[in-house]
């Protein structure tokens, strides 16, 4: 999921399958074995979705995105 794309419509597919497997993540959590490492994990998930979703937001301002 690492690859960069240029397309609006790839970019709307990532940040879906980002949200369904950060989703997937949580919904795997069990309240007696779940730990603080596996909240440090979904912290940084969300650190990483936060600058995929400021770079396509400013591409799109930008309009450098095709359709």
């Amino acid at each position: 999921m690492g690859r960069a794309t240029d397309s609006k419509t790839d970019q709307v597919m990532y940040l879906k399958k980002r949200f369904q497997l950060l989703m997937q993540v949580v919904n795997a959590f069990d309240a007696e074995t779940c730990r603080h490492e596996d909240l440090e994990n979904i912290l940084r998930m969300l650190d990483s979705l936060e600058v995929k979703l400021r770079r396509f937001r400013d591409d799109w301002i930008e309009e450098v995105t095709e359709k």
